[in-house]
This record gives structure tokens, sequence and C-alpha cells, in this order.
């Protein structure tokens, strides 16, 4: 079958379409490894910078817990110390205080009873010796 110029031209074209859409087909590729390549080393990229804010989260955490518990801690040894002193006080306060009045005279020491014994016994006539020394 005899072709004519007009069929020639469009086979001419198909051929010329089918060799630019391979040419973009293998053009394509290259440009897609390459895009591929690329959104892998962001991939990649992000990934590292999520695993050290993790890391860092982590490390905020534990450092968070740790004060948490010293503030418990010294909560506990404030409330401790706070009781102690509170009695510590109390005994000194106790101690400098004079005693009250009716014990005062309740407590007597032997001291005290014994001056109150020789104040009762008469007193005996005084020596020669003492006579003597009161005249002069």
């Amino acid at each position: 079958m005899p072709r004519g110029p007009w069929e020639e031209v469009r086979l001419r074209t198909l051929a010329l379409a089918a060799a630019v859409s391979l040419l973009a087909a293998c053009g394509a590729s290259k440009e897609l490894e390459v895009q591929r390549a690329r959104l892998h080393a962001e991939r990649r990229a992000l990934e590292a910078t999520f695993d050290h804010l993790e890391d860092r989260l982590l490390v905020n955490q534990a450092r968070v817990r740790f004060w948490q518990e010293m503030r418990e801690r010294h909560e506990g040894v404030t409330a401790v110390a706070c009781t102690s002193l509170e009695q510590h006080a109390e005994e000194i306060a106790r101690r400098m205080a004079p005693p009250p009045a009716r014990q005062a005279s309740a407590v007597r020491t032997s001291l005290h009873e014994s001056r109150v014994a020789a104040r009762a016994v008469p007193r005996a006539e005084p020596s020669p010796a003492a006579r003597a020394a009161r005249s002069e």
C-alpha cells in the first residue's frame, strides 16, 4: 500500500513524539532518583533532630523528677526540724521561767531546813573569851 506524504509526516511525528516521551521518561527517572535521595536525606536529618529532642525531653523529665523529690525531702526535713526546734524552745522557756510562787515555797532544800532548825535552837551562853571581846 502506497503511503502518502501526509501519512509519512504523521508517522515521523508519531516517532518523534515516542522518542521525546521515552527521553522524558528516562530523564524523569533521574530527577525522581535525585528527589528521592533529597527526601531520604531530609528524613534522616529530621529523625536525628527528633532523636536529639527526645533525649533532651527525657533529660529534662529526669531533672524535674529529681527536683520534685528534693522538694519533698526538704519539706519532710523542714517539718522534722521545726518540730524539734519547737520542742527545744519550749524546754528552754520552761527552764528559763521563774518557778511559780506555790512551787517555790513547796520546794525546800536540806540547807534551808538546817538553817531553820539552827534558828530554833536557843543560843548558848557565850564563852568567857567572847564576853571579854564584847566588853572591850
